[in-house]
């Protein structure tokens, strides 16, 4: 695959994600490695509300503990595969339905580890409210799990405080490795348990959404809404990367904020947190970091009205055909003249995209969605 193709590639595949949001029910995603610290920023996000349904608020804390477990799981059974052909990044999928929160994580798991803790959660999964009462009792007197067992009291509270609405599976890689998927679902509308819709919460879905990932060496992927609070939580999450040395990882900091940005400022499909400063504005949208043949491909997609498309598509046709003498000198022009009143001065992220990437042109792609949005998809290429 050239090059050139690979952008495409990679263009298309956000504009599929960014399609499949609101299908499947997203509002977060996150492919990486997971530590304590990634754990910690996971949760910065979470609070500063990226399920920002008022129902679902309302179980913001409920949310963020089962999160917190979650993730501790996947600490605890993830194994770092020997094999670099095998992707040990894990995955949190955050799904919302009328009725239900998801909460999905994957990870890497060595086989022989899965026989004890498969037959452990078919026993919990299965256990009535007194049987895991018991359970939990047994393991705080005895410590009878082990650490790759069944993940000892955070399995049990979580199918306790589920009422048993959890599930799992395990995806075969090779002879040594699998990946482990863990899901529980947190019911957040009491009469509306029927409205479930399964398919595109199935474990076998976020696994072919997984494999998609993996395959196109997605390094870092965010679905769902995106707000201005979230991204002083972003760069800690892009610095566990190993995408370059500490000058890299801060241009591509400064060019995903701007990208991020861009998607809150102009998104056709926000809503507001019951406020109404745009500090508190929620966008949907997707966010791809990706890396091919030593290359950082950045690509950003969000909905927009289509009698926005030929001046948003002029504008980058502009600054991609002048040079970066000009765009400069056209960049602190502005800065100047509004200097006095900021709150008049005119976006200006485009020009600094182009700018702090050593002058690579903008990619972009619009694709209709009906006569009055498409989807507006945004790529820079760090070399």
């Amino acid at each position: 695959m050239t090059n050139n193709q690979y952008n495409i590639r990679q263009i298309d595949i956000a504009y599929e994600l960014t399609k499949y949001i609101d299908e499947d029910y997203f509002e977060y995603v996150y492919r990486g490695h997971f530590s304590e610290k990634i754990t910690e920023n996971i949760l910065q996000l979470n609070d500063a509300k990226f399920v920002s349904d008022s129902n679902a608020y309302a179980y913001r804390s409920r949310i963020s503990y089962f999160l917190i477990e979650s993730l501790q799981n996947v600490i605890r059974h993830q194994d770092i595969a020997d094999d670099e052909s095998i992707s040990d990044e894990s995955l949190l999928v955050i799904q919302k339905t009328d009725n239900s929160v998801y909460l999905t994580t994957a990870n890497v798991i060595s086989n022989e580890n899965i026989p004890y803790l498969e037959s452990y959660l078919k026993k919990i999964k299965t256990s009535s409210p007194e049987e895991l009462k018991e359970e939990y009792k047994k393991i705080l007197l005895d410590g009878v799990i082990s650490e790759k067992g069944g993940g000892g009291l955070g399995i049990i509270t979580m199918a306790r405080r589920t009422d048993g609405h959890l599930n799992f599976m395990f995806k075969n890689i090779d002879d040594k490795f699998s990946y482990y998927y863990y899901q529980v679902q947190l019911i957040i509308n009491k009469g509306d348990e029927n409205k479930t819709v399964s398919n595109l919460t199935s474990l076998a879905r976020i696994s072919k959404f997984h494999e998609l990932l993996n395959s196109e060496n997605i390094l870092l992927n965010f679905n769902g809404s995106f707000a201005f609070k979230n991204l002083e939580s972003l760069l800690p999450i892009i610095e566990s990367h190993s995408i370059g040395g500490k000058l890299v990882k801060q241009k591509v900091f400064d060019l995903t904020v701007k990208m991020i940005r861009n998607i809150i400022d102009f998104a056709d499909n926000y809503i507001y947190d019951g406020e109404s400063d745009a500090e508190n504005r929620h966008s949907r949208g997707v966010y791809l970091l990706s890396k091919k043949d030593g290359k950082l491909f950045l690509t950003a997609g969000n909905v927009i009205l289509n009698e926005k498309m030929q001046v948003l598509g002029n504008k980058i046709n502009i600054i991609n055909g002048t040079t970066e003498e000009s765009l400069i000198k056209i960049r602190d022009y502005l800065d100047e003249f509004f200097k006095r009143d900021i709150s008049k001065k005119p976006d200006i992220n485009l020009i600094d995209m182009r700018l702090k990437n050593n002058g690579n042109k903008i990619k972009y792609l619009f694709k209709r969605i009906n006569n009055h949005t498409s989807y507006f998809i945004l790529q820079l290429i760090i070399s």
